[in-house]
């Protein structure tokens, strides 16, 4: 799966989706922020859901979705109804990652109250209540402190649309493991991912739930253009405070040489991950997604 990150324009978003669906990737996911995340503001940020209505029509086999909607700005019933009408159309392609929200600069620049994440949580989990039963075309009747629904949406596609929940917090994995198809989680490191599993485990008994792993990469031939590509990105010091090779592997990040990004994927699949989800921190460096294209064909 690619995951291109914003600053594009809604053609973009579909040239790397026609790139991903032709190199046999399975996903092509966006963010779904009201905002761009940094300093610039100024920077393009089309409106998720509009571009995944635009990628449904675009694309023929690859799937797609939010990696994740916010509950917090995406009222859960009709979010609900958003992501089933775009199922339908797309053919049972949409998958649907939702999320308590933590940018507090989007919801407030936009009237958006952004209460504290205790309040977010219980907002979560109430949100689950009503878009798990309509996404698999159940009706619901819910009524609660925050939220309330009494519906079904139409048209029913004949295939429920797949629910990933994402995030670390121990409330969000017991909630992923009563409510997710799929859990996720950004840039970590394979012995965290393998201790956070777990407890997503004892919490969802029985039922069954793919674990995937979403972050940014950097790969090239040898150590000398990779930390020549890792010089041109002076803002990776303020995400993982360092732009060093060996400290951003020892962060989760996936970072090396063909070789190094090998043994890491191996190591994270050992670990328990289902999915990687690659997310394009320079989408004009189109030479090392060929390279990480090349090297996912060979393992």
């Amino acid at each position: 799966m690619l995951e291109p990150q914003q600053g594009m324009s809604i053609q973009e978003i579909v040239d790397w989706a026609v790139y991903a669906e032709r190199k046999g990737y399975g996903y092509i996911l966006r963010s779904d922020h009201l905002l761009p995340i940094g300093d610039n503001r100024a920077m393009d940020s089309p409106e998720c859901w509009i571009t995944l209505g635009i990628l449904a029509a675009t694309t023929k086999k690859i799937r797609f979705g939010p990696l994740v909607s916010p509950i917090g700005f995406r009222n859960p019933a009709l979010l609900s109804r958003m992501a089933c009408n775009v199922h339908s159309y797309s053919h049972g392609r949409l998958v649907l990652g939702v999320g308590a929200g933590w940018y507090a600069d989007e919801y407030r620049a936009h009237g958006y109250e952004f209460p504290k994440f205790r309040v977010r949580y219980e907002q979560f989990v109430e949100a689950l209540k009503i878009i798990k039963p309509l996404i698999e075309g159940k009706k619901v009747d819910f009524h609660g402190k925050y939220y309330s629904a009494k519906t079904i949406c139409y048209p029913l596609s004949g295939s429920k649309v797949h629910l990933i929940i994402g995030g670390k917090d121990s409330r969000i994995l017991r909630a992923a493991g009563k409510f997710a198809d799929e859990w996720n989680v950004t840039d970590i490191s394979a012995a965290a991912f393998k201790d956070i599993k777990k407890r997503v485990d004892d919490s969802k008994g029985s039922r069954k739930i793919e674990y995937s792993r979403m972050g940014s990469f950097l790969i090239a031939e040898n150590r000398k253009q990779l930390e020549a590509k890792l010089k041109k990105r002076p803002e990776l010091s303020k995400i993982y405070g360092s732009i060093k090779v060996d400290e951003l592997k020892k962060l989760g990040v996936l970072c090396g040489t063909v070789d190094e990004l090998t043994s890491q994927l191996n190591e994270l699949t050992e670990a328990g991950v289902d999915k990687f989800y690659f997310q394009i921190l320079d989408t004009g460096d189109k030479e090392m997604v060929d390279l990480l294209t090349d090297t996912l064909k060979k393992l």
